[in-house]
């Protein structure tokens, strides 16, 4: 249902008005980021544009190495990316913005309120409530604020009311009501929340009257949003009890949500129009519930296309620019061995006897290496193909033992049995008849346990549909070789994998909060295992955060070979 959400963003706006711009006097930093500031003459007005001027912000703070600009900027993206619809979006963002903030410094504590807050909101709207409540707890840390902690007693009860756990809703709106008593501004807005979750547990309950109350009281605060959701309270309220009283409040909840520029109310009013009404009124009603729901649909896919072109532009111009830096070393590479050339040939012309001597003898040594290196390589593939069947394919049986205690004996014995006809035959180059979705879901379930929660994203079929089977299987050995170095060394609680593909491109991008790999850390097996397939295949692998967990890129086209 609409509504819990459309309530919940309603305490948003209330609790987070002041933490939206997040621009407190002690959180500016002593140098300005023009940017950054440039953002905020927008943020009200075009949301493309605030986005734009902080992520071009979030690039200056980096040049500077300002790790809480770059966090301010992050978090800033995160709570528009909600706003829009985009909300898988926007926990990557924020959970990038959770970084380069401090909890131990409290001028960070009014971002990290955010932050978790928007969180909270993403997971919520995404339906992952255990999430949300986490986060919202989390942020209950980080503020002293009266109206901040009743916003997020608030978000904790719509989270419960969600979850048919009416009881703890009704708990927590009864004190928060007897705490702000019937003069504050906000007790309409709970004694809304409050009476609709009473109902939902006791059916035999006519919450009308505080609904009444509720509007009386908001249109003397001049408080359209409260009104507006007392009138949605009252048409859900009489849907199946009073066709005419449900009609009244729909219509007036459908001129209130134009007014206010609300198209999820909107819809939620021409739903309830819908059902009551016959004929030719009916059809209208649904014409117009289509023409807003595409409308709406086609805005926040617009949005989230936007903020990823904003994102591809900049990296697009970085890369840019240290193409740039690449060709000016070249051409000092250029000039310096074009003088060395020239001494060098002076010499030679000298001593060109003892020059074809040591070159036959340079000739042989290399040949020799050659031959040496050749040999090595045949090592090294099979020693991947060995660590790849065996080592992987055990610490995958292992991992799902561990983390599926309910698995059938069946499934296990069929792992062991796909090892060993691999292992029989280690140049076998074969698939597996399964959707290699499927395959992929199964593999990262089976490292997903209570103290690492995985997110997937993107991973169906249509991802996977033109790439050839060779590539998937050697994808497939990088995807578990990243999940096992995860499992052993980065003591992460959240990793997050995202399958993207745009026309011929392809990539994948794990992100996760571990303790992350140091900067001249040597990689071992399992990296250069990685490397050594993505080469054969022409495919990019890129480590983009070493510091605060690992964040690492796999790119690659559509016909790769």
């Amino acid at each position: 249902m609409l509504r819990p959400v459309v309530c919940f963003l309603l305490f948003i706006l209330i609790g987070c008005s002041k933490k939206e711009d997040l621009k407190t006097p002690t959180a500016v930093s002593k140098q300005i980021n023009p940017f950054y500031e440039k953002a905020f003459v927008f943020m009200d007005k075009n949301q493309d544009s605030a986005f734009f001027y902080l992520n071009k912000g979030k690039e200056l703070f980096l040049k500077r190495n300002d790790s809480f600009g770059l966090g301010k900027s992050f978090v800033n993206m995160a709570i528009i990316q909600e706003k829009e619809g985009d909300n898988f979006g926007s926990i990557e963002t924020s959970l990038m913005a959770s970084r380069f903030f401090k909890e131990k410094d409290t001028s960070h504590h009014g971002f990290l309120f955010s932050n978790y807050n928007n969180l909270g909101v993403a997971s919520a709207n995404l339906k992952n409530y255990q999430d949300a409540k986490r986060f919202y707890d989390k942020a209950f840390d980080f503020t002293k604020d009266p109206i901040d902690k009743m916003m997020l007693a608030n978000n904790i009860a719509i989270t419960f009311h969600n979850e048919k756990r009416y009881d703890k809703a009704i708990d927590i709106y009864t004190k928060l009501l007897d705490s702000v008593g019937d003069k504050s501004e906000f007790y309409p807005k709970l004694l809304l929340n409050y009476s609709r979750s009473k109902w939902f547990e006791d059916q035999n309950y006519n919450p009308t009257k505080n609904y009444l109350l509720a509007e009386k009281l908001s249109e003397n605060l001049d408080d359209d949003w409260t009104k507006d959701a007392a009138f949605a309270y009252l048409a859900a309220y009489y849907l199946t009890k009073n066709n005419d009283s449900a009609r009244i409040y729909s219509n007036k909840m459908l001129d209130l949500a134009k007014k206010i520029n609300y198209p999820s109310d909107q819809l939620e009013a021409l739903q309830n129009l819908i059902k009551i009404s016959d004929g030719k009124q009916s059809q209208k009603y649904f014409e117009d519930y289509s023409r807003i729901q595409d409308s709406l649909l086609n805005e926040q896919n617009r949005a989230k296309n936007q903020f990823a072109l904003i994102r591809f532009e900049s990296e697009k111009a970085k890369a840019e620019n240290l193409t740039l830096q690449k060709t000016k070393s070249v051409n000092e590479y250029k000039i310096l061995r074009q003088k060395i050339t020239i001494w060098s040939t002076f010499v030679i012309t000298t001593i060109g006897a003892f020059s074809i001597f040591f070159w036959i003898r340079r000739k042989r040594q290399h040949l020799i290496l050659e031959a040496n290196n050749k040999l090595q390589n045949q090592r090294l593939d099979f020693s991947k193909k060995v660590h790849d069947v065996v080592a992987n394919g055990i610490y995958e049986v292992m991992s799902t033992i561990e983390n599926q205690h309910d698995i059938p004996k069946e499934k296990i014995l069929d792992k062991l049995e796909l090892m060993y006809e691999k292992s029989r035959n280690l140049s076998y180059d074969g698939t597996l008849q399964k959707d290699f979705d499927e395959r992929i879901t199964a593999l990262i379930s089976s490292f997903d346990h209570g103290q690492t929660k995985i997110i997937i994203i993107g991973n169906d079929g249509y991802f996977w549909e033109s790439i050839p089977n060779h590539v998937k299987e050697e994808l497939f050995q990088v995807i578990r070789e990243l999940l096992v170095n995860m499992r052993k060394h980065s003591q992460a609680s959240q990793v997050i994998l995202r399958f993207v593909k745009e026309n011929d491109d392809y990539e994948i991008k794990y992100t996760d909060n571990g303790i992350g790999l140091a900067e001249h850390v040597v990689e071992k097996n399992g990296f250069i295992n990685m490397r050594s397939r993505l080469a054969e295949l022409d495919a990019k692998f890129e480590i983009g955060e070493r510091i605060s967990g690992l964040r690492i890129s796999i790119k690659f086209k559509k016909n790769v070979q």
